[in-house]
């Protein structure tokens, strides 16, 4: 409960300034600290995805979620509390082994241990780290700030699969409330291969871990009617509505 306190309380300190001269434009980003605030005990999240979730869409309750880089299903989880408490179903994904004993006693919704990834039907080299949570596909150890502590561990094939296929496979239905993309560097290429127009994903955070790859994330969901919120929050991840169809 400390770190999502901090977090808070930073997030506050960084919007300051400008609410002494344009609080009007803040109201949003203020109602949502407080919903953050009151709630903070109750939060998964690393730096609380879960309560802007619940934030945007009013404590929803039976709503669909999609995660993947899921770890074990609990620590870290931005949809733990959406399905234990909230009563969501939803579709999850992970392909590191370390991971998968505990996942499948945490958690009671669909499972896959397939790689989301751009192509589906691929094997390929995926590194276990020593840092477990910051483990990727081989062909993205380097991509962000976190390459220097991808170190260790053990290299393994995993079996890829497409987003597409993968939600086919959960039978997802068309709208989903929230989708959570944290796969360590390939994020883009997940996203940059989906064809928007099958679902209707109202909510999409995605770990950009500070990667050159952030612009052309913002590009891609613009053109397919998504805005990005509260970057004074979201810290290394971004947070996006959608507000209407594809351009």
């Amino acid at each position: 409960m400390e770190t999502e306190l901090l977090t808070t309380f930073m997030s506050l300190l960084g919007i300051r300034e400008k609410l002494e001269t344009r609080p009007h434009l803040y109201s949003d980003e203020l109602s949502f600290l407080s919903f953050a605030a009151k709630h903070a005990a109750y939060s998964n999240s690393q730096v609380l995805q879960d309560l802007w979730v619940l934030y945007e869409t009013g404590e929803k309750r039976e709503g669909y979620f999609v995660e993947f880089g899921i770890c074990d299903g609990r620590t870290l989880s931005n949809t733990l509390l959406l399905e234990k408490m909230f009563g969501w179903q939803g579709a999850v994904a992970e392909p590191g082994r370390i991971w998968h004993k505990k996942l499948y006693a945490n958690r009671s919704c669909y499972i896959s241990n397939k790689c989301i990834y751009k192509e589906g039907g691929l094997s390929l080299s995926f590194h276990e780290t020593d840092v477990t949570e910051l483990s990727t596909l081989d062909s993205f150890t380097d991509v962000d700030f976190q390459s220097s502590h991808r170190t260790g561990g053990a290299r393994y094939d995993v079996e890829t699969i497409s987003l597409s296929d993968f939600l086919a496979a959960a039978k997802a239905p068309r709208n989903i409330d929230y989708m959570s993309v944290d796969i360590e560097g390939g994020e883009f290429d997940v996203l940059n291969s989906f064809d928007f127009s099958e679902y209707n994903i109202k909510l999409l955070s995605i770990e950009h871990n500070y990667s050159d790859k952030r612009q052309d994330i913002y590009d891609a969901l613009s053109r397919w009617g998504y805005r990005r919120k509260f970057t004074n929050f979201s810290m290394f991840d971004d947070w996006y509505v959608k507000y209407g169809d594809a351009a």
